[in-house]
């Protein structure tokens, strides 16, 4: 049949791209990358399935961007250094940067010559998240090689229990505070006062001592194996259980509200907790805050602090890895993907984006919610703006998504009117991360001679910002999908013709290897999976320079 020559045209495409990878990675990398990728294309599938695609119906370097740094997020509340946004668009930075200077020069050729080319299927964006993971499993492993050193052990030896917990809570150090462990002396040092530099340490002590029994149990000894297994579980949990620091930092937030549900806290309220409740972290400088995107200045004399914009700034985010930072984890990432695997498609009606959100649980708000007039009215207004189908994957959209869960779903920027960084890299470029007291002061005694000049409601405070600039994730992906809506019969008879050439070309040129390997390929099941609860973690240790 006509749609059975294009399946087999794209998986021979998928096949040779595969076998290349194998070739210039080596089988070390086929060996963990196969193991991982099923469990990655079950992942990003709904993703995948709901982002809009280019005419060969692939991703293309916007979109795989977005996909992958959601994936990571998903996975383990990484921010994956070159995929997270920061203010930008999503079209700023080629998602292949993720990737570095780590690996070989013909493995990113590759991966950038199929992305400005053909873009990339569903199963070549998992080998490149599995190649990724790959290259995060290599840096634990020169890691946990330092650990041993640190404390006197060759690298892969055997261990008693007693010093396999010292070796696993070396390791967790350089790990959470981004140790040179090269430096032995000053190392040994900082991880002899790890209590004081790192306020969390005895929790993640405990975190660590439940993980080594839950994998390896109560055996006298430790091979390099079980020790492994160990830390890299911890990476991969570690944003998990850092999170619940977030999730009471947000309470203290949701505490200090203007209106309930506003999901924003008057500046002279923030810094009234930081100078007489004793949270100290809410002590931002005000130019810091803009800058993050966390201020709300829509009435100049009463800023307000947005709550899932101050949570999800990179101020919120340690560094532990020279790939990824663990940051708080975007509560909007589930509102969304729940609408993604409703919708199965880049774009939707407003009636059925309104009969979805009937059922949308968030962290602080039931399914079985009623929308707003305010969210009803807004929702009417992006249908009219897109020719009654609203893109999910744009700014405007999002916009929206604040609206309805402000307390959330952060308010989106238009690209390049914030600027993003971590407290260390505004500390390096000299500028005030924290408020002087005085300044914290002057805004206390301000708010308390000043009431708000809007008695309106939460949503009204929302609707301040409100703005109708697009900026979709992948503009070019979503013509060819209107194309594709529009012209439906003619365009599906023009892609069988082309995929009927590709096909014939690909039997007749493609490698034999690339083919025997696609053929017995088991093809993967496109089966929703559960969301994946992960993420991150805590403000203290930006601001501590190690």
């Amino acid at each position: 049949s006509e749609l059975g020559i294009s399946d087999i045209a794209h998986t021979l495409m998928d096949g040779q791209f595969l076998v290349q990878l194998e070739e210039a990675m080596g089988s070390e990398h086929k060996v963990r990358t196969e193991s991982l990728m099923k469990v990655i294309a079950e992942a990003l599938h709904p993703i995948f399935a709901a982002l809009p695609k280019n005419n060969m119906g692939r991703v293309g370097p916007a979109s795989a961007r977005f996909a992958l740094h959601r994936l990571f997020v998903q996975r383990h509340g990484w921010q994956v250094k070159g995929l997270a946004a920061y203010g930008e668009t999503w079209e700023g930075v080629h998602p292949s940067v993720a990737l570095a200077d780590r690996i070989p020069h013909t493995v990113k050729h590759l991966f950038d010559d199929k992305l400005d080319s053909t873009g990339l299927s569903l199963h070549e964006l998992a080998a490149f998240a599995a190649t990724l993971e790959h290259m995060i499993h290599s840096e634990a492993m020169t890691r946990l090689q330092a650990a041993y050193k640190l404390m006197g052990d060759e690298p892969m030896q055997t261990l008693q229990r007693d010093e396999a917990r010292r070796v696993i809570q070396t390791y967790m150090a350089i790990y959470v505070i981004g140790l040179n462990a090269s430096a032995t002396t000053r190392s040994k040092a900082q991880i002899a006062n790890m209590e004081k530099i790192y306020p969390g340490w005895n929790d993640t002590l405990n975190f660590l001592d439940s993980l080594q029994l839950e994998l390896v149990g109560e055996r006298p000894k430790y091979e390099f194996s079980d020790i492994t297994d160990v830390v890299e579980e911890a990476g991969e949990r570690f944003g998990r259980f850092q999170n619940q620091e977030c999730i009471e930092m947000k309470k203290m937030l949701v505490k200090l509200e203007e209106f309930e549900g506003s999901g924003r806290v008057r500046l002279a309220d923030f810094y009234g907790s930081a100078l007489h409740a004793g949270q100290w972290q809410f002590s931002e400088s005000v130019g810091y805050l803009r800058d993050l995107g966390a201020l709300d200045e829509s009435e100049s004399s009463n800023p307000r602090v947005v709550i899932p914009n101050y949570l999800n700034a990179p101020s919120n985010c340690m560094e532990p890895s020279a790939y990824y930072g663990v940051c708080c984890i975007d509560e909007c990432e589930e509102v969304l993907g729940y609408v993604e695997r409703e919708v199965k498609a880049p774009t939707a009606t407003p009636k059925e984006i309104a009969n979805i959100f009937i059922n949308v649980p968030s962290a602080s708000l039931a399914a079985g919610r009623k929308l707003s007039a305010t969210s009803l009215r807004r929702l009417e207004e992006l249908g009219d703006h897109h020719q009654g189908h609203i893109p999910i994957h744009g700014r405007l959209f999002a916009q929206w998504l604040h609206l309805a869960y402000p307390r959330e779903c952060p308010y989106p920027h238009v690209s390049g009117t914030i600027r993003p960084k971590t407290a260390k890299d505004w500390m390096e470029a000299g500028l005030p991360t924290t408020a002087r007291n005085e300044e914290m002061q002057q805004h206390i005694e301000a708010g308390r001679q000043m009431l708000s000049t809007r008695n309106g409601t939460d949503e009204e405070l929302s609707s301040a910002w409100w703005s109708m600039e697009e900026e979709l994730v992948d503009a070019q992906a979503h013509s060819w999908e209107l194309v594709r809506k529009a012209e439906k019969g003619p365009w599906r008879i023009m892609m069988y013709a082309f995929f009927a050439c590709t096909a014939g070309s690909a039997f007749m040129f493609y490698p034999m290897k690339a083919l025997d390997k696609t053929l017995t390929h088991e093809l993967i099941s496109m089966k929703s999976v559960s969301r994946w609860a992960r993420t991150s973690l805590k403000h203290s240790m930006n601001m501590h320079v190690v």
